[in-house]
């Protein structure tokens, strides 16, 4: 029995198998819908340096429900079961370097919320969601899409305790409002702390995660861990401080204009940061079947109140063009942020799971630090029907932003080389059940030439295998 439950999990690695939802129908009677979702991954491998992980599975088990409409008209009741753990292939047992030296060989974090893969729970999802002919909210346990709210994720995401409205009665012009009282880290966050954010707080997450801190290999006492990942944490807990009154947001999108979209949200973190965003993008036809697509950011964040970051002053625009077709793309996109001499006052305090950056790749989010002038190419092209081939380069440069220590280090490291990430995609979607991806990431950190003792340098050459069912 054993066995075959081993041969089934490792079955499970090479499919991720997803039911999309779809209605519940009792006796002619509609009885709302079910979302049933069985995912998995695996690292192929990775250079073995003990920087980046070289093995490693995970899973994630989803079961959501959502009613008809209960008691009034427009008002339903969700709730979505979430379970995550390690897919048995992964090898948890070496967390230090080896004292002999050679490989060292280590495991992936950031596809479980559990530092041992142990299988974790959570009722992500528990909302009220009422829609009429002026307004939709939804309150309670939910994910939220707004532009700093939404970043990568490999098995659990990010939830939100939150409480959102928004309207579009006047013609053309969205209006979205809300109070985020807690969050939840899902299971890539380790990764936006360590691997990707490498200790700097500009990835998407601004505390240590470790859950068990005395037998973590780097920290220990003040440098201890906070928060636990797949537990909901107030706001400013989640950001590493004491409790204040969470986080509020206000954004404007108006489509008012054929082929213009225009952007505008405000953040407001209690005693922590101010956030501004604004983005346009317009549409330019360009041939039959063929168009210019521009875009264009600018992301502000200013302490507040207590200021319990410290002081922050950050600022970081972007462009990006892309011409193509349904055959090919291509694009190139530009990324640059200010720089400060006062410490981590020109770094972005990214605590609550931010990505709108142009120039993000899939382990490099080098635009949010300090004095950073980030580009990035890429292009696509479909080789055959279902056949799509994706490549894109990123250089960041280097950066003013210091990684924090680790107790094998008495001072912070600044970097001490340029930084560049080149990602290579392979995805084959045969049908319209069957999807097969295969991806290359080539990474060299800006910390490469100062790792220390920690690695044996701080770089990847990551080969990951992702397939999926859809029935």
């Amino acid at each position: 029995m054993k066995k075959a439950i081993k041969l089934s999990i490792a079955a499970a690695l090479v499919s991720s198998t997803m039911a999309q939802a779809a209605d519940v129908t009792i006796d002619g009677v509609r009885g709302g819908n079910l979302d049933l979702q069985l995912k998995a991954m695996t690292v192929i491998d990775d250079e073995k340096n003990g920087y980046a992980p070289s093995n490693g599975s995970g899973y994630l088990v989803k079961l959501k429900y959502e009613t008809p409409e209960v008691f009034t008209d427009g008002l339903k009741v969700g709730v979505g079961m979430y379970v995550n753990g390690d897919a048995g292939l992964t090898n948890w047992d070496v967390k230090k370097k080896p004292a002999a030296g050679g490989d060292w060989d280590k495991g992936a974090y950031g596809m479980v919320v559990d530092r041992d893969g142990k299988t974790k729970s959570l009722m992500g999802e528990a909302y009220l969601d009422y829609t009429n002919d002026y307004f939709h909210a939804r309150i309670g346990r939910q994910t939220i899409d707004t532009p700093l709210t939404v970043i990568q994720t490999s098995l659990m995401p990010n939830f939100y305790e939150a409480y959102m409205l928004d309207t579009d009665i006047i013609d053309g012009l969205k209006v979205t409002a809300g109070h985020m009282a807690q969050m939840s880290f899902g299971s890539r966050a380790m990764a936006d702390w360590g691997m990707i954010g490498e200790r700097t707080g500009t990835a998407g997450v601004a505390t240590r995660l470790y859950n068990d801190p005395k037998n973590d290999p780097f920290y220990s006492g003040a440098d201890a861990a906070l928060v636990e990942q797949a537990e909901f944490y107030s706001m400013s807990e989640a950001a590493g401080f004491s409790d204040s009154d969470g986080r509020s947001v206000l954004g404007l999108t108006y489509t008012g204009i054929k082929n213009l979209q225009a952007d505008f949200w405000a953040y407001h973190a209690y005693d922590i940061a101010n956030d501004f965003y604004t983005e346009l993008k317009y549409k330019i036809p360009v041939a039959k079947g063929m168009a210019v697509n521009l875009s264009a950011q600018y992301l502000m964040q200013k302490d507040t109140g207590d200021s319990l970051a410290g002081d922050i002053d950050f600022n970081m625009m972007g462009a990006k063009a892309a011409l193509g077709t349904k055959k090919w793309g291509v694009f190139a996109a530009f990324n640059s942020s200010g720089s400060k001499d006062n410490g981590t006052e020109g770094q972005y305090f990214n605590a609550w799971g931010a990505d709108p950056a142009y120039t993000s790749s899939i382990f490099s989010r080098n635009a949010y630090r300090e004095d950073v002038d980030a580009y990035k190419i890429g292009a696509h092209y479909v080789i055959m029907k279902g056949l799509k081939l994706m490549v894109n380069y990123a250089d960041y440069g280097k950066s003013k932003t210091e990684q924090s220590s680790r107790d094998l280090s008495p001072t912070n490291v600044a970097a001490g080389n340029d930084a560049y990430e080149i990602d290579t995609v392979l995805v084959y979607k045969p049908s319209k059940e069957w999807m097969f991806k295969v991806f290359n990431a080539r990474r060299v950190s800006e910390y490469n030439s100062t790792t220390g003792a920690s690695t044996d340098g701080a770089r990847q050459n990551h080969y990951r295998l992702i397939a999926s069912y859809t029935f």
